[in-house]
């Protein structure tokens, strides 16, 4: 059997909150988790939307059923069949939704906060973009352990802000611990570790805390 790849035009959606014109000072480029569509997770971000402040929800283009054959419809970033081709995809849809966000917003700020999925989705492509991003907030997420040396070099240049349950199956403290090592004794990445009470899911209070925050040493520095 051959197996080919064919480049394709494709149309990928994108969710708005907020508006992206030259007074926006900060976009946050929002990445879903595994099972999550952008019409959905986008709520957990209304309260937070300032004449300044606007978010930009891509969704990854993997779509499946929830349960079974029907009913609920959720969106994954890639999975382990042709993984590399996933990952490459993905580059490639985050640079024109950057591009296109920055030509929007022309004097904005960016910055990145991921979730679950979208942790590991968003540390990847950062290395792969000649955006430039102030933060990144990092929630619930299990970091890649395969991080390009590109990659690294573009977290270095960035605040990190690193968010974990005290009760998510997902990523325990065991999980938590040797990654942090990880990043540490490998990479020379040391974000900034934090953990809050529950399980796999934000805190709404410390999730508009932490934008807030991350907007403002950022400008500072």
């Amino acid at each position: 059997m051959s197996k080919f790849f064919f480049e394709v035009p494709q149309k990928q959606r994108i969710d708005v909150l907020g508006t992206l014109n030259e007074s926006t000072t900060d976009v946050w480029i929002a990445l879903h988790g595994y099972g999550q569509l952008v019409e959905y997770f986008q709520r957990h971000f209304r309260s937070m939307v300032t004449p300044a402040r606007a978010f930009v929800f891509p969704q990854g283009a993997h779509k499946f059923y929830l349960q079974g054959t029907e009913g609920r419809v959720g969106a994954s970033w890639m999975t382990k069949e042709d993984r590399l081709i996933d990952i490459e995809n993905q580059r490639l849809y985050l640079n024109e939704v950057c591009r296109w966000a920055f030509s929007e917003a022309t004097n904005a700020r960016l910055h990145m906060v991921g979730f679950s999925q979208g942790v590991a989705t968003g540390m990847r492509f950062l290395g792969h973009t000649t955006a430039s991003f102030q933060s990144l907030l990092a929630w619930a997420g299990s970091w890649p352990p395969d991080l390009e040396g590109r990659s690294q070099e573009a977290l270095k240049a960035m605040r990190i802000s690193a968010w974990f349950g005290t009760k998510d199956p997902y990523v325990d403290q065991e999980k938590k611990q040797e990654r942090c090592a990880l990043y540490s004794q490998e990479f020379n990445l040391h974000p900034e570790v934090n953990t809050y009470e529950g399980a796999h899911s934000f805190d709404s209070n410390i999730l508009a805390s932490e934008i807030a925050r991350l907007e403002l040493v950022t400008l500072e520095q």
